[in-house]
């Protein structure tokens, strides 16, 4: 993530015009990670969050409500005894690092008007939050999130008592201060093997990968060894104008999503507009940097949320895929061996043709096969224990289980490839459930297929149950669209709720939501409506990230759903095929 100074410098000027004067009410700590204070100022209450997240440290506004433990964790405690009503009074920047020091007017125990300062530090896997208060013109360490101790570093302790220290210097020069000369002379001594970017990255301070690869980017030198560069000016200037949109405070809140995929998950953003992604990525801007951190983040949130809360059911199916991958050689190699069924029919046969000829408990017998056009020998085992006649029937035996074998692992098998085929499916709609009530549905779905938590087999739902909710939506011309988001959902929603006038749609060849579109007998949808109808099968399926999906759709009288077949599957015919976008439609209810 891309929270480094340039980042830090333009948050700060945000929170200098909404926070400066504000008076801190209330102070919770939601995560062992997180802190939020709540502030107001002139009558309007703000949010400020800090974050020493390792995966998304910052500091910004925030309109995110949070849970809060019902126990303050103890540097809670210790925050609102010291922040509690005191007011805000700037929020600065030693040098171009990724600290931020917000201070704060306040009183001591004694009554006596105080500042303390609560240090931000915003450096990944080592960020951190540290409660200072002055003491005879030096800054103490009143408490900290994180504490560090001798046994966690040994070049800087965070420790209750010690005097404050900024974090170690990485002995890179101040960017914002840097001249044509040092710049040059900086870039002669660099290794020539190693890339511009790379020089950006490790000569100057508070820059992030994404920045430095953008200076040079923009200077043409993107990937190009050090060594190889024609002359220091280009990407000198292009550092320069960096720099100097900085220093001029020209920053522009950026959203970074990846192209191609109909979800737009976001995995950048930037207080600039990039060059270097060019169509790979689809740039938003937003009003303010603190509906580009909440936009972010809690989409990053939410997305983590619903794998963790989707972990007990990948669990299952992965535990039942298991078995059934495991159990499908078996049945594959028991089938091989149905081959044989013939050739034992055949020796039965030959026996009882030539068993005249046969002596008694001979080990094996040497027969013309009389149903080749060879008339060629046959060795035959035989158990010298039988007759001829037993041998024979032995050999029928083995010949009629076989078959019986055959008609049995043929038919468990295909169960066992549906089976699998049904887990995909289940799957792809757990990867694409929205809410915990999409993993309720499909809980209860898998619960009812059979698939219990504790392996035990559940009742069936019965085929004339209460009626579920499915998601809805218009197109743009009107007409309603009526979505699965599970097994379940799709059966009920094609075998009961749909006319035999609707249109039906789903992805072909892949798993997907059912989708319908109302109409009536004599009605014709427009043009547009069959799209956005398509489009919304393609998003609402395992192709959703894909360009030019195929829809199939046709009415629903076309649709059948075959006697005892797994939740969610249905053959049709007559259908048509619709190449599309996958688009998620914009009005829901």
């Amino acid at each position: 993530m891309a929270f480094d100074a340039g980042m830090a410098k333009a948050v700060c000027a945000e929170l200098r015009e909404r926070f400066l004067g504000a008076k801190v009410e209330k102070v919770y700590q939601p995560s062992g990670d997180e802190v939020l204070l709540f502030c107001r100022r002139r009558g309007e209450g703000r949010r400020l969050l800090i974050s020493a997240s390792p995966s998304g440290a910052r500091i910004c506004e925030t309109s995110l409500t949070r849970e809060n433990p019902k126990t303050p964790p103890m540097f809670c405690m210790q925050l609102r005894k010291h922040l509690a009503g005191a007011v805000i009074a700037g929020f600065e920047m030693p040098g171009f690092e990724r600290v931020v020091e917000v201070a704060f007017d306040g009183f001591d125990e004694m009554g006596f008007a105080c500042r303390k300062y609560l240090e931000a530090e915003i450096m990944g896997k080592c960020s951190n939050l540290i409660l200072l208060t002055e003491e005879n013109g030096r800054r103490k360490v009143t408490g900290a999130l994180k504490s560090v101790d001798f046994t966690t570093s040994s070049k800087r302790q965070v420790l209750p008592g010690m005097t404050y220290e900024l974090p170690p210097a990485q002995g890179k020069a101040d960017p914002m201060t840097e001249t044509a000369q040092g710049f040059e002379a900086a870039l002669s001594l660099y290794p020539a093997e190693r890339p511009a970017e790379k020089f950006i990255l490790d000569t100057y301070q508070g820059l992030s990968p994404l920045a430095a690869r953008e200076i040079a980017y923009r200077a043409g030198c993107l990937g190009i060894p050090a060594g190889e560069l024609s002359g220091a000016a280009s990407l000198w200037r292009s550092f320069a104008g960096f720099r100097d949109r900085i220093l001029a405070g020209k920053f522009r809140p950026i959203m970074l999503s990846r192209s191609g995929t109909a979800a737009l998950e976001p995995f950048e953003y930037s207080f600039f507009e990039t060059e270097q992604y060019g169509a790979a990525a689809v740039q938003t801007a937003y009003p303010d940097f603190a509906a580009l951190l909440d936009a972010f983040y809690g989409t990053k949130e939410a997305i983590a949320a619903m794998k963790s809360k989707s972990r007990d059911i990948e669990s299952v199916i992965g535990t039942a895929r298991h078995k059934l991958l495991k159990k499908l050689p078996q049945l594959e190699a028991e089938l091989a061996e149905c081959a044989q069924m013939e050739r034992y029919q055949l020796w039965g046969d030959l026996i009882t043709a030539s068993i005249y000829m046969l002596k008694q408990k001979a080990p094996f017998c040497e027969v013309t096969n009389y149903y080749s056009e060879k008339l060629e020998t046959v060795r035959i085992p035989l158990d010298g224990k039988l007759t001829p006649s037993q041998n024979a029937a032995k050999y029928y035996k083995k010949y009629a289980k076989l078959k019986t074998a055959k008609d049995i692992l043929t038919k468990q098998i295909e169960k066992t490839r549906e089976e699998l085929f049904y887990l995909a499916s289940v799957e792809d709609a757990a990867g694409r459930a929205e809410s915990e009530e999409d993993l309720s549905g499909i809980r209860a779905e898998l619960a009812a297929a059979g698939y219990g938590a504790a392996g035990h087999k559940a009742a069936k739902t019965p085929a004339a149950g209460p009626a579920m909710k499915v998601s809805r939506f218009h197109t743009s011309g009107g007409r309603e669209l009526y979505v699965g988001r599970n097994n379940l959902q799709n059966d009920y929603l094609t075998t009961r709720l749909a006319k035999k006038s609707d249109f039906w749609f789903h992805v072909k060849g892949g798993h997907g939501s059912h989708v319908v579109m109302a109409c009536g007998p004599d009605e014709e949808p427009s043009a547009e409506d069959f799209t956005e109808a398509a489009e919304t099968a393609a998003y609402y399926s395992e192709m959703r990230n894909g360009q030019k999906v195929p829809v199939d759709y046709t009415r629903i009288k076309n649709v059948k759903k075959p006697s005892g077949a797994v939740p969610g599957k249905v053959i049709y015919t007559t259908n048509y095929t619709a190449y599309v976008e996958p688009k998620k439609p914009a009005e829901a209810t």
